[in-house]
C-alpha cells in the first residue's frame, strides 16, 4: 500500500519557522546565571599581589564565605564562568579534584593543563574547614592538616606538613577571619582577658597509656585545650585556667570521637584537674 506525504502548506511553514526563532530568542535571551558559559579546561591565576592570594568562594560572588586560597600561579581546572552582576565568577576546581570552589574572573588566565612533578607546589591549595566550636582545619591534599583556634591560633599541626604549607595555612585562616570579621582584640574584656596562658599537664587515660594537655591562649577570652596520646583532642576554654572554680567543655578528637571535659581547680588552689569522657567510652584525666 502506497502512502503519499501530505505537504506542509506554505503558510503554516512560515508561522512554525517564526515560532522556532522566537522560542530560540527567548531562550538565547536568559539571564547570564542561568546557563554557565564554557571556556579553556584550565586557568591560571595572575594579577594578584605577590603578597597575597586569590579568595576561592563557596558560590559566585563577595558574599559567599572563603574556603581557599590561591596564589599567583596555581592551575584550576574550569567547570564553567558566568556572569554575577557586573562581574564573571568561574567554578573552579584543583587538579586532583580535593577542592572547588569560585573565583572573580578577572584574575584567571587560560591555562594549559599542570604539569607534573614541577615541585612548584602551588596547585596544593589549602581548603578551610570551620567546625561547629568554632576551630579552623586547614587541610592540603597532599594530607599536611593544620588546627587553629577560633582565634586563629595553632593548635596542632600534621608532622607531614612543610614550612611553606604552614605559611599558606597561616595566610588561609588570615583571610578567613578578616572574611567574617574575627580580629581576636578583646581588649577591656575584664579579669577573663586578662592573662597569657600557655601551660603543659600529664596524666593518664583509664586503662591504658599517658595523656599529655596543653592549654593556651594570649589576652583573648579564648584558651585552646589540646589533649593528645595516641589520638588528639581539642576544645575552647572561656576561662583562663584557676580563674574560675570549674568549666565544661565540649572536645573533639582527629579519629572521630567526642566528648566533654571538665577543668577543675584543685582545692589547694595549686594547679587544676582536667577529666575527659569521651562518646567511644574512652577517657581519662591530665593534672595542670
Amino acid at each position: 500500500m502506497n502512502f503519499r506525504t501530505k505537504m506542509i502548506p506554505p503558510r503554516l511553514k512560515t508561522a512554525i519557522a517564526g515560532t522556532a526563532f522566537a522560542l530560540a530568542a527567548c531562550f538565547a535571551a536568559m539571564p547570564g546565571p542561568a546557563q554557565a558559559q564554557m571556556g579553556p579546561d584550565y586557568w591560571q591565576v595572575t594579577g594578584v599581589a605577590s603578597n597575597d592570594h586569590l579568595n576561592i568562594r563557596s558560590g559566585p560572588g563577595t558574599s559567599n564565605r572563603v574556603v581557599a586560597l590561591a596564589p599567583n600561579g596555581a592551575v584550576f581546572r574550569n567547570l564553567g564562568c558566568r556572569g554575577e552582576g557586573n562581574a564573571r565568577w568561574c567554578h573552579l576546581e584543583t587538579p586532583d579534584g580535593s577542592t572547588s570552589g569560585w573565583a572573580a574572573g578577572r584574575f584567571l588566565q587560560e591555562s594549559g593543563a599542570p604539569s607534573h612533578g614541577s615541585g612548584s607546589g602551588q596547585s596544593d591549595v589549602p581548603e578551610l574547614y570551620e567546625r561547629q566550636t568554632g576551630e579552623i582545619e586547614v587541610r592540603f591534599a597532599q594530607g599536611c592538616t593544620v588546627l587553629y583556634n577560633p582565634m586563629g591560633r595553632v593548635i596542632t599541626a600534621g608532622s607531614s606538613c612543610s614550612g611553606t604549607q604552614r605559611n599558606r595555612a597561616h595566610d588561609a585562616v588570615e583571610a578567613h577571619m578578616r572574611e567574617q570579621g574575627n580580629h581576636a582584640d578583646h581588649s577591656g574584656g575584664g579579669s577573663v582577658a586578662s592573662a597569657d596562658v600557655n601551660i603543659s599537664g600529664k596524666g593518664t587515660i583509664y586503662g591504658g597509656g599517658a595523656l599529655n594537655g596543653r592549654i593556651f591562649g594570649h589576652k583573648e577570652g579564648a584558651y585552646a585545650l589540646a589533649i593528645t596520646g595516641g589520638v588528639t583532642c581539642t576544645g575552647l576554654l572561656r576561662h583562663a585556667p584557676g580563674t574560675v572554680r570549674s568549666e565544661a567543655v565540649s572536645v573533639h578528637c582527629t579519629d572521630g570521637a567526642s566528648g566533654l571535659a571538665t577543668l577543675v581547680r584543685n582545692r589547694s588552689g595549686n594547679g587544676s584537674t582536667l577529666t575527659m569522657t569521651l562518646t567511644n567510652g574512652t577517657g581519662g584525666y591530665v593534672m595542670f
